[in-house]
């Protein structure tokens, strides 16, 4: 006799293993839902709450991790975490609509959160770097010539990237890293709306989509007309209060993390007593403005920043990456940009590899699209790992 160890992380696995081994498909549906368990931290429940969903946890066979002084009915609130399978899960969700003291909301906002949870794999999407700016951290003045645009600079680009395997190029002319200057709208249009009209001139739109890296509403108005397809705003429509209106017609929109709540970022330190708990906590509150503007949910895109935009501190960055599908409870497309960014050991020119690596594991862990400089290497990277990753 030999033993095989299996290691299952989402419904679709589980049902291939016992698909492969023959069980009938009503089997299938029950069995593959006891093999993949399921984990929710809560934060403020009340203490006699806590305690029945304890108990109603152990009759489905899950359970409630509490504190002792919860369990001893002490204090008001209590945080907790449940840890069920899919069909324990199932049957609490049940068992939850007939309780009080709040536990029927819990049980709804759980299956609510349960259906948005989205554990297979999507094909890539990789997001080129087109940054007509002089001072960008990595790439300042690649695409100017004699203090101005290149066009033709910026159409090679263009043509390079979609080459490459671009789904998306993300088009800015304004620096947010640290040390950064301000561009006055007019300058940020000046240098915008030539390589636009070449964009639709050139009819690029049909063969890789745009969007514009911008948190002014002038400037993404423009790029929407000139057929850009979403809004990379790096204050999370904090900068600008019109933005929201603009991108309420249709085009989509990342929302980005940022510690900082200007669009120049700093390389602040800042220390987290949970980096993932702040980050959700700001989308959640992101979510509801943007909506309150028009923006429809279907249109947002979650960006937890990275580097400096997070803490110049290191470590937040990689803990971000480690628990990145946390940010799947919104049910919403995460993007996440890598790439040639502080935490990343080495100088700049030694980031590349890491860069991949943290693209790699963004993916694995929820990420749908990546921002990245290296667009051919993500792009053959990334493939390889989808096809791992994807149904036969």
């Amino acid at each position: 006799m030999n033993i095989f160890f299996r290691e299952i992380s989402s419904l679709t696995e589980a049902q291939r293993e016992l698909r492969a081994l023959g069980v009938d498909s009503a089997g299938v549906g029950i069995m593959a839902k006891k093999m993949v368990m399921r984990v929710f931290a809560m934060k403020g429940l009340s203490v006699r709450a806590a305690n029945i969903l304890k108990q109603e946890c152990i009759a489905v066979g899950a359970d409630l991790a509490l504190p002792k002084a919860a369990s001893f009915l002490e204090g008001e609130s209590t945080d907790a975490i449940l840890m069920a399978n899919a069909s324990q899960l199932e049957m609490l969700l049940l068992n939850l609509r007939a309780q009080p003291f709040g536990l029927r909301e819990l049980g709804e906002d759980l299956n609510a959160i349960v259906r948005r949870i989205k554990f297979a794999y999507d094909k890539p999407q990789i997001m080129a770097v087109l940054n007509v700016t002089p001072d960008s951290f990595s790439d300042g003045g690649a695409l100017f010539e004699d203090g101005r645009v290149s066009l033709e600079k910026v159409e090679r680009a263009i043509e390079q990237a979609i080459a490459d395997g671009a789904d998306w190029i993300d088009v800015g002319a304004e620096s947010t890293g640290p040390t950064s200057k301000d561009v006055s709208v007019e300058e940020e249009l000046a240098r915008l709306q030539p390589v636009f009209e070449m964009i639709r001139e050139k009819r690029f739109a049909d063969r890789v989509k745009f969007s514009i890296d911008t948190w002014k509403s002038e400037v993404a108005d423009m790029a929407i007309r000139h057929g850009a397809a979403m809004v990379n705003d790096v204050t999370g429509l904090r900068g600008d209060p019109r933005m929201g209106a603009v991108v309420g017609t249709g085009a989509l929109c990342a929302l980005m993390y940022s510690k900082d709540p200007t669009p120049r970022t700093t390389r602040e330190s800042v220390q987290y007593d949970d980096v993932m708990d702040t980050i959700t906590t700001f989308f959640a509150e992101r979510i509801t403005y943007a909506q309150s503007q028009g923006v429809k949910l279907e249109q947002i895109i979650l960006d937890p920043g990275m580097g400096a935009f997070v803490s110049g501190d290191p470590k937040y960055s990689f803990e971000v990456l480690r628990r990145l599908a946390e940010l799947k409870v919104f049910g919403l497309p995460i993007l996440v940009g890598p790439s040639r960014k502080s935490f990343i050991p080495g100088t700049l020119e030694e980031r590349h590899e890491g860069g991949l690596a943290s693209a790699t594991i963004a993916y694995l862990n929820g990420a749908s699209m990546l921002r990245m400089h290296e667009v051919r290497a993500a792009r053959r990277s990334l493939d390889v790992i989808w096809l791992t990753r994807s149904e036969p």
